[in-house]
């Protein structure tokens, strides 16, 4: 590899966690292989991602658009047009001015834009597809790609076959090697010996699973039995207020900064379920409850769910069922020896470890 050559490369990444993380990981795996590489991500202003990509030591530039289960492609209002043409134009600038090697898309509406600009400047496109069912904004640009990464066999049936690659899905290089248990429940100050949960709510926080566990606090605390908790922004202060939730066996926080310490630390895993975190918790081979975001796209995390239901490495309730179903879900996993340690060898069967290196290899071969 020449480690001397400085390739120019622009994500499309925003909007939710796994789209930025996604991104964040393919990056820092080019800047391993490339230390000089030169990347730029464009983001949706106003949305994590401005704040997020920044901290891990990228360029960002913001566009205005904003989007929301397809919301973007049903365009109704005269706000979201002047966005869509804004963004258009601004994205196109921003492909000008930087003039990049190749274009990646990460899939969510910031893509759309982006990919757009790509095209209009014949700069090669390659498309990162998170989940079973693809986004519009991929759906509609793989025409255009040159390389198509797909996390799932599932997708594959919607892109041309003979550019279309299954990879998984890129992890951060950190979630591949996780301190000890012994470590993380230092940091965490809590008891190695009594089970741990770790419920993730997504980037944004879940008000439903939010609700259960608070309707569940006293008998989670009774059992003895510890939580690390992913609040989110929207209820941090309700959280905050609840007497309960400041108990020792109880660690609630709007944003997990720190993922692999919770991961190493934890028993059972409680979450969405997002593309990412399935393929991180793939990796880590942790016993898993699914609980799908019913308003998602395409209904895009149910499908996501299934997959793994069906191989008997998660289970799933449903997001209407978990006020009265999460806590006795997780009390029952949690004393299933035989179940636990079923679905930890079904879980692992399903990790990529080296996705992030195939999809890096694959822009490597357009751009070289």
């Amino acid at each position: 590899m020449n480690h001397n050559i400085s390739p120019k490369i622009i994500f499309g990444s925003g909007g939710t966690g796994g789209h930025i993380y996604t991104g964040i990981a393919i990056a820092n795996e080019l800047i391993k292989k490339i230390p000089k590489t030169n990347i730029l991500f464009i983001g949706s202003k106003n949305r994590m991602e401005m704040q997020e990509i920044p901290r891990f030591g990228y360029s960002i530039e913001g566009i205005c658009i904003s989007g929301g289960k397809d919301k973007f492609f049903s365009i109704s209002g005269f706000i979201l047009s002047i966005q869509l043409i804004n963004s258009l134009f601004v994205a196109n600038k921003i492909i000008k001015k930087f003039s990049p090697d190749i274009v990646i898309g990460t899939g969510g509406f910031v893509s759309f834009p982006t990919l757009y600009a790509a095209k209009r400047n014949k700069i090669p496109i390659l498309i990162q597809e998170q989940n079973s069912f693809p986004g519009l904004t991929n759906r509609i640009f793989s025409r255009y790609a040159s390389k198509i990464c797909v996390a799932y066999e599932q997708a594959k049936k919607y892109f041309q076959e003979e550019k279309t690659i299954i990879t998984g899905n890129p992890v951060r290089s950190e979630i591949l090697k996780l301190p000890s248990k012994e470590k993380a429940c230092f940091h965490l100050g809590l008891k190695i010996k009594k089970p741990i949960i770790l419920s993730i709510g997504g980037s944004q926080g879940s008000n439903s699973i939010n609700n259960a566990w608070i309707k569940g606090l006293k008998k989670i605390i009774e059992l003895d039995i510890q939580l690390i908790w992913q609040v989110g922004k929207f209820d941090i202060h309700k959280i905050k207020k609840n007497e309960i939730s400041h108990h020792s066996n109880i660690i609630f926080m709007e944003f997990i900064e720190n993922m692999p310490i919770c991961y190493a630390a934890a028993d059972i895993i409680v979450s969405r379920a997002g593309a990412l975190t399935i393929s991180e918790i793939c990796l880590i081979g942790k016993p898993y409850i699914l609980i799908p975001f019913p308003w998602s796209s395409n209904d895009h995390q149910n499908r996501n769910a299934r997959i793994l239901e069906e191989k008997e490495a998660a289970l799933i309730i449903k997001n209407e069922e978990i006020e009265n179903k999460l806590v006795s879900s997780v009390i029952k996993l949690a004393n299933d020896y035989s179940m636990k340690k079923k679905m930890r060898k079904n879980i692992l069967k399903l990790g990529k470890p080296k996705a992030t290196n195939d999809i890096v290899n694959e822009i490597l071969q357009i751009i070289l």
